[in-house]
C-alpha cells in the first residue's frame, strides 16, 4: 500500500484509506475533524496504516469482523445505572423476524453485556449499560452491527435485516414469512405462497392463478389488472419462450418451488423491454444454509379424475459450496367443457366440446454454488421440464336453419392426440465479482432447448338428423417445434458519487423450427395436402445495452433514471411442400426504452412513488405462420406473417403506508394486438392475430394488510379500470368501446386451536371487454383449506378444496354485422386435494445446530 498524506483531516485520512482497501471503517468518536494527519504509508500493511493515522490521538482501532473496523475513544462512556433497550427486527418487508439473536456488546471489550431472542412479533428487550453496539444475528440474514453508542436512558431502537443472498441482477431479495402473504413495495406487488395449504401440489401456473392481480383465462393467456402482453421472467431473466412452451414449463414446475410472485408494473431500462403489461417474476431460489436437509411431498387430488404428485428436494452445503436438488411429477387427466354457439350466413352452430388432457409431467433441477472466496462467486443450474402424455377433445356440432330452427345436420368430429410433448432442458452458468462495496460485476450465460409437438387424428363424420351418414373424412396432422435459445449477458455497478450506475449489455439468439405435416386418410392411405402443409424457421437477433443511475438526493428522496436501446434481427421463413408459396419475411429495427421512478419517504412508513417506462412486445414467432390449421371441418387457426410490434407507454403514481398502499396508473398501447375470430367462407370461422388499433386504460389499485385478531391474517386487493379501445378488423368494422371492470381478492389465514391453520381465500372479476371486441362474463371463485404440522413441523397436512363454487369460467360474446358469437368454457379447476410432506435433516447456523424449528422451505 502506498499513501501520501499530508494535513489532511483525520476524517479525510481513513477515507482515502478505506477507498484503497475496500475496508469498512465506523465512527465512535465523531469530532474527527480536530485532528490533523501528513504522513507517508508505503509498503506497509492496512493495520499498519491505521496505526500511524491514529497515532498521537485519543483513538484507537477494533476489528469487529471480516474487512470492518470500528474507530473508539480510549476512554468510552461507563456508568453503573442499566437502562432497558428493547425494539422489533424486522427484515426488508417490514416482516417481523422470529429467533433473531440480539446481544449488546461491550466496544471496549467486545465482550456481549446481554443478549436475547426475539418473539413471534419480532420483539427484544435487553438490559445495557455504558458504551455500546447492538449486534443482531439470525439464521438466512445479514448480520447488523449498530455504530457504537452511549445508552443513557430507556431506548427503542428498529432493526431491519437484509437477506444474506448474493442474488444475480433483477432478482427481488425478499424475506420470508410463516404463511401466504402480500406486499407492496416501490408499487410493485409481491405475494409469498409459502406453505399454502391450498397451493399444496399444485404447479406454478397455479400460483399465477391465485396471485391477486393476475387474471389466467381459458386458453392459458395471463393479464395483469386487465393488461394484456405480460412478460413472464424466472429470477429476474427472461426465458425466451413463447405462451405455448412457457405455460407447458409452467405446468410441470411445482408451486413448492415458487418462493415468491412479484409484479412489476413500471420494469426499469434494466429489464428487457417486452412485456407491454407489465412484467411477471417468479422467484425460485432458495438460500442455501449450512448442513443438509431432505423433503419429500405426496399428494392426490380428485373431482372427474384422479391425480397424484409426488416432490422429492434436498440441500447441501458444506464451507464453500453448495448443491441443491429438485424432483417433481404430476400424474393424471384434467376435464376441460367449453364450445362455441354462432350464428352466421342465416345458420345456427352449436358446438360443445368435452376435452380430456392426459399428460403428465415431470420436473427437475440440480443448482450448484461455490464462494470462492469472500468477493467472488460462481454458480449454476442444470434443469429439465418434460410434458407428454395423450389427450383427446369430443365436439358435436348441431347446424341448424336460423330462421326456422330446424336441424339440418350434425358434425361430429374428434381429435385423437396419440401423442403430445413439450420439453425444455436449460443450463446456467454465471460468475460474480464483488471487489469492494458498491460495486459488481456479473456474466451470465445461458442456453435452452424446446423440443415440443402432437400427432393428432382427426375423424370428421356429417349426419343427417336421422342418422344418417352423409360425409365422413378422416385426417392426420403431425406438427413439431424445435426452438434452441442463447443468451449472454455483461452487468456492472459502480458507485459515482453519492448514487450507484448500473449498466449492461445482452445479446440473445432464438433459431426456431416449425413443422406442420397435414393428411387426408383414404383407404388406409395417408395423402399430404400440400395447400396445408409447411416448415416454418424463424430466427430472432436481440442486442441491448442499458444505463440506470440511481441517485439519493437526501434520506427521503431518491431518482431512478434509465435508459434502454435494443437492436431486433428477425427472419421468418416458409417453406410450402409444394414450393410455390414460399414466403421469407426479414426485419431488423432499433428501439430505444426510457424509464424514470422516483421514490419519496414521506416517513418511516409511508412512501410515495412516481414510475414510467416504454415496453414493446414483438410479435410470437408462431403467430407469424401464415398457414391454416384445422381445429374441425368448420373452424381454423391462421397466423399472420404482417403482425408488427406492440408498443406501450406507463405511468403509475404509488402511496404506501404501513400495510396499505394506493396506485394510479395510466396505459397507452399502440398497434394493439389481438386474436380476433373471423368468418372463413359462409360456413367457417378462423382465429388469427392482428394489430387491430390503439388502446387506453386508467387503473386504480388498492391493497390492505390487515391482522383483525393475533390469530387472524388479512388481505385485501382490489383492482379497478377503464378501458378504452379504438379498433377495426377492416375498413368495414370498426369498433369504440369503452368500459369498467373490477378484480377484487381477499385472502384470510386464521391459526386455530391446536395449531391447526385454516385459509380461505377469493376472488372474483367482473363483466368486462376481452381481448378485441368480445364481452367477458363475471368469473371467480372460492378456494378453503386445512393444514397442521406435527414432528417440530417436520411432518405437515394440508386438506384443501378448490373453486369450491364451480365458478372459475371464460364465457363470452362477440358480434358484428352478420355475425354472432358465445364462447364458454370452465375446467376442472373445482377439486379435493390432499398433501402429506415429510422433510428431515440437520443444518447448522453460524454458532449452534438447529432442525427444522428455523427451517421453512415447503
Amino acid at each position: 500500500m502506498n499513501v501520501e498524506l499530508q494535513n489532511v483531516s483525520m476524517a479525510e485520512a481513513l477515507k482515502d484509506l478505506e477507498d484503497k482497501t475496500g475496508s469498512h471503517i465506523l465512527f465512535d468518536y465523531k469530532d474527527t475533524e480536530q485532528f490533523k494527519v501528513s504522513c507517508s504509508l508505503s509498503n506497509t500493511t492496512f493495520e499498519e496504516a491505521i496505526k500511524t493515522i491514529l497515532s498521537g490521538t485519543p483513538l484507537k482501532y477494533k476489528k469487529v469482523r471480516a474487512n470492518t473496523y470500528v474507530i473508539i475513544a480510549e476512554k468510552t462512556h461507563s456508568k453503573d445505572t442499566e437502562y432497558i433497550l428493547s425494539g422489533a427486527v424486522k427484515d426488508s418487508l417490514q416482516i417481523p423476524i422470529e429467533a433473531a439473536v440480539v446481544s449488546a456488546v461491550n466496544t471496549q471489550t467486545g465482550i456481549s453485556y446481554s443478549q436475547c431472542i426475539t418473539d413471534t412479533e419480532g420483539q427484544f428487550s435487553i438490559k445495557a449499560k455504558g458504551n455500546i453496539q447492538l449486534y443482531v444475528n439470525c439464521l438466512g440474514y445479514a448480520p447488523y452491527l449498530t455504530s457504537p453508542f452511549t445508552i443513557k436512558n430507556d431506548t427503542v431502537l428498529n432493526i431491519a435485516l437484509q437477506s444474506s443472498s448474493i442474488m444475480l441482477d433483477n432478482v427481488l431479495v425478499v424475506g420470508e414469512k410463516q404463511t401466504p402473504s402480500v406486499r407492496v413495495i416501490n408499487g410493485n406487488t409481491v405475494f409469498f405462497p409459502k406453505n399454502s395449504a391450498i397451493l399444496a401440489g399444485s404447479s406454478a401456473l397455479d400460483v399465477l392463478k391465485k396471485t391477486p392481480g393476475i387474471f389466467v383465462d381459458g386458453n392459458d393467456n395471463i393479464s395483469i389488472g386487465g393488461r394484456n402482453g405480460v412478460l413472464i421472467i424466472l429470477n429476474g431473466k427472461p426465458t425466451y419462450m413463447q405462451q405455448e412452451e412457457l405455460v407447458s414449463m409452467l405446468k410441470s414446475m411445482s408451486s413448492t418451488a415458487v418462493s415468491s410472485i412479484e409484479i412489476i408494473n413500471n420494469p426499469s431500462a434494466q429489464y428487457n423491454a417486452e412485456g407491454s403489461g407489465g412484467i411477471i417474476n417468479i422467484n425460485t431460489q432458495n438460500q442455501p444454509t449450512e448442513g443438509y436437509s431432505f423433503a419429500m411431498n405426496n399428494g392426490v387430488s380428485y373431482w372427474n379424475h384422479l391425480r397424484q404428485n409426488t416432490e422429492l428436494s434436498f440441500s447441501y452445503t458444506q464451507g464453500k459450496f453448495s448443491l441443491m436438488g429438485n424432483y417433481h411429477h404430476q400424474f393424471g387427466y384434467y376435464n376441460l367443457d367449453y364450445g362455441m354457439h354462432r350464428k352466421q350466413s342465416g345458420k345456427d352452430y352449436y358446438s360443445p366440446t368435452e376435452d380430456t388432457d392426459k399428460r403428465k409431467t415431470i420436473a427437475g433441477n440440480l443448482d450448484f454454488e461455490y464462494k470462492i472466496n469472500d468477493s467472488h462467486l460462481i454458480g449454476g443450474q442444470f434443469t429439465a421440464n418434460i410434458l407428454f402424455g395423450l389427450g383427446l377433445t369430443s365436439t358435436v356440432t348441431e347446424i341448424r336453419d336460423l330462421e326456422s330452427y330446424n336441424l339440418e345436420q350434425i358434425l361430429y368430429a374428434k381429435n385423437e392426440y396419440y401423442m403430445q410433448k413439450g420439453n425444455r432442458y436449460g443450463g446456467n452458468l454465471y460468475f460474480m465479482s464483488t471487489p469492494k462495496e458498491g460495486v459488481k460485476y456479473s456474466v451470465d450465460a445461458n442456453y435452452a432447448w424446446f423440443d415440443g409437438g402432437s400427432g393428432n387424428l382427426q375423424p370428421n363424420t356429417y349426419k343427417l338428423p336421422n342418422g344418417e351418414t352423409i360425409n365422413d373424412f378422416l385426417y392426420k396432422s403431425i406438427n413439431s417445434r424445435n426452438i434452441h435459445i442463447y443468451a449472454l449477458s455483461y452487468n456492472q455497478q459502480h458507485k459515482i458519487s453519492s448514487g450507484t450506475l448500473k449498466s449492461g449489455i445482452k445479446y440473445s439468439n432464438v433459431n426456431a423450427d416449425n413443422g406442420y405435416k397435414f393428411f387426408e386418410i383414404k383407404d388406409n392411405n395417408e395423402n399430404i395436402d400440400v395447400t396445408q402443409s409447411n416448415d416454418f424457421t424463424y430466427k430472432e437477433q436481440i442486442l441491448a445495452a442499458y444505463l440506470l443511475y440511481s441517485y439519493p438526493f437526501n434520506d427521503r428522496l431518491n431518482i431512478e433514471l434509465g435508459l434502454r436501446g435494443e437492436q431486433t434481427w428477425s427472419d421468418g421463413s416458409l417453406y410450402t411442400v409444394d414450393g410455390i408459396n414460399n414466403e421469407e419475411n426479414k426485419r431488423h429495427y432499433f428501439n430505444i426504452f426510457p424509464s424514470i421512478n422516483l421514490n419519496y419517504q414521506l416517513g418511516e412508513e409511508q412512501s410515495v412513488s412516481i414510475g414510467y417506462g416504454s415496453r414493446i412486445d414483438r410479435p410470437a414467432y408462431q403467430d407469424l405462420n401464415p398457414f391454416e390449421y384445422l381445429l374441425d371441418e368448420l373452424s381454423y387457426w391462421k397466423g399472420n406473417p404482417f403482425l408488427s410490434p406492440q408498443k406501450t407507454h406507463r405511468a403509475s403514481l404509488t402511496y404506501s403506508y404501513k400495510r396499505s398502499s394506493v396506485s394510479a396508473a395510466y396505459t397507452y398501447m399502440k398497434d394493439y394486438k389481438a386474436q380476433i375470430t373471423d368468418t372463413l367462407s359462409t360456413n367457417k370461422v378462423v382465429m388469427t392475430p392482428r394489430n387491430i388499433g390503439k388502446q387506453q386504460q386508467i387503473s386504480l389499485t388498492f391493497n390492505q394488510g390487515l391482522n383483525p385478531f393475533s390469530w387472524w391474517e388479512m388481505n385485501l386487493n382490489l383492482i379497478g379500470y377503464y378501458v378504452k379501445k379504438d379498433i377495426a378488423f377492416d375498413q368495414y368494422r370498426e369498433f369504440s368501446q369503452g368500459a369498467f371492470a373490477g378484480i377484487f381478492t381477499m385472502m384470510n389465514t386464521f391459526r386455530l386451536p391446536w395449531k391447526i391453520q385454516l385459509e380461505l381465500n377469493g376472488s372474483y372479476i367482473t363483466r368486462r371487454l376481452g381481448a378485441s371486441n368480445e364481452k367477458m362474463d363475471p368469473s371467480g371463485y372460492i378456494d378453503l383449506a386445512l393444514g397442521k404440522s406435527f414432528l417440530k413441523k417436520r411432518f405437515t397436512v394440508s386438506l384443501a378444496f378448490t373453486d369450491i363454487l364451480w365458478t372459475n369460467n371464460w364465457n363470452s360474446y362477440s358480434s358484428f354485422s352478420g355475425f354472432q358469437l358465445w364462447n364458454w368454457g370452465k375446467g376442472e379447476s373445482r377439486q379435493i386435494k390432499l398433501n402429506i410432506s415429510y422433510r428431515f435433516g440437520k443444518e447448522k447456523g453460524r454458532s449452534h445446530e438447529q432442525d427444522f424449528n428455523e427451517i421453512d422451505r415447503l
